[in-house]
């Protein structure tokens, strides 16, 4: 499985590529933001992109509005929004009403446990909407 991982944070991108890279995932690009996100997306074509939902632009929604671009230009690649809080309506937003990549929010403390983000990057790369419940 190929995986971009867009995350404006440095040491979160780090950990997030490390877990993933350790865990046989092939990690083909990085990106802080909107505009290289959409750039490396593009010319790496991965199978998933990882996605923080808050990107540094002084933004909240800013991941969000990159998701969606990629879902508009690549339907076939799946997406996995990391968020503080569960996405419920966002998510199923993404996953739209046309077959496409699968969708998936995971809340980014359960970033601690690398099964859990390797399993639901997996049912993402598979096809499938994912939404983290709080109660798990």
């Amino acid at each position: 499985m190929r995986v971009v991982v867009i995350e404006g944070t440095p040491a979160l991108r780090d950990a997030l590529v490390r877990v993933l890279t350790e865990r046989g995932v092939e990690v083909v690009g990085t990106a802080t933001g909107h505009t290289d996100g959409l750039r490396e997306v593009a010319r790496s074509s991965p199978d998933v992109v990882v996605i923080d939902i808050h990107l540094p632009s002084g933004r909240t929604d800013e991941g969000l509005g990159t998701a969606r671009a990629i879902r508009a230009g690549h339907p076939e690649t799946g997406l996995l929004v990391l968020s503080s809080r569960v996405a419920t309506d966002q998510v199923h937003r993404l996953a739209g009403p046309r077959p496409a990549g699968g969708v998936g929010c995971l809340l980014k403390e359960r970033l601690g446990d690398p099964d859990r983000l390797i399993g639901t990057l997996r049912r993402v790369h598979a096809g499938e909407t994912v939404i983290d419940s709080l109660g798990d």
